[in-house]
């Protein structure tokens, strides 16, 4: 079979900040998905960069991405969008329509083959919460709760497959309490721990299988 090209376009939490590399998802769906799918000639890119938000995205979306002609493209942003940092902060508008020209540069994207009717398609993935108490202070649950809620509108709207680690997370902290909570981030509580990839990372794979079962 062809080639079956992933992209992973986002910023630190799909680079892998603070974790070994073979910790960071991307790294994982390529150790792992051609031993559950090996039918399938996957191959995986990591485009994740530090600090990055959507705009610095949208920019190099040409040359990181599309060029790869991607099957599917994971997008994984949002945690520096919100983030009261001179340079980074993003407006709600900005964001949505940032991710809106991603979204549609993608769908417009051929890829040659008959997955998804030949165009790229992007998997959603909400940006997560972060832990308030921590001493990392340019960014709060509530503010991301707001993009997260922007991705969902996306997702519905193009009817695009969803990842929601936002709600994930937080449903962790609701059920099992803070610790079990604090455990998925790093001593920053924005980045995720080992922990925190692991609770992810079925949440993707799970998503991915699905969407290529009828390429087994």
């Amino acid at each position: 079979m062809k080639e079956f090209r992933l992209v992973a376009l986002g910023d630190s939490l799909t680079y892998g900040y603070g974790v070994l590399s073979h910790i960071a998802f991307p790294a994982r769906l390529a150790a792992e998905l051609p031993e559950k799918c090996p039918r399938i000639n996957w191959k995986i890119y990591n485009r994740g960069i530090n600090g990055e938000t959507t705009r610095e995205a949208k920019l190099r979306l040409a040359g990181g991405v599309l060029r790869l002609k991607p099957h599917i493209c994971t997008i994984l942003l949002g945690s520096n969008d919100s983030a009261l940092n001179e340079g980074q902060y993003r407006t709600l508008w900005e964001y949505e329509n940032n991710l809106r020209l991603i979204i549609e540069s993608l769908l417009a994207e051929a890829h040659g083959d008959g997955f998804h009717g030949g165009f790229c398609l992007p998997l959603l993935i909400t940006p997560p919460p972060v832990v308030d108490t921590d001493f990392y202070p340019f960014t709060t649950t509530d503010r991301l709760e707001k993009l997260a809620e922007i991705v969902r509108k996306l997702a519905a709207e193009y009817q695009l497959p969803l990842v929601d680690v936002f709600h994930a997370f937080t449903a962790i902290h609701r059920e099992q309490g803070f610790d079990a909570y604090d455990a998925l981030f790093q001593f920053d509580g924005v980045h995720w721990s080992n922990h925190g990839y692991e609770v992810f990372y079925p949440l993707l794979e799970e998503k991915l299988l699905e969407l290529t079962k009828e390429m087994e």
